[in-house]
């Protein structure tokens, strides 16, 4: 994605994207349910980005694929 989108951040420190904890449900197409579950239970990492909770990318489409199983 050369263009970011509202609520997505990149860090070009460590080439990570991350997504704001608000628009993660939406961004990978799971339920809401799903990632409030996963975040707490400690399996979706979240990070602070400039003020903002996000989780990062790599993350978000591994408890995508984990939740299609």
């Amino acid at each position: 994605m050369s263009r970011n989108s509202p609520g997505t951040f990149y860090n070009h420190g460590n080439s990570l994207q991350y997504i704001a904890l608000a628009r993660a449900a939406d961004t990978a197409g799971l339920p809401a349910h799903e990632v409030t579950n996963a975040v707490s239970n400690g399996s979706l990492p979240v990070h602070e980005v400039s003020g903002c909770k996000c989780v990062t990318l790599a993350d978000l489409l591994k408890l995508k694929s984990e939740v299609a199983k």
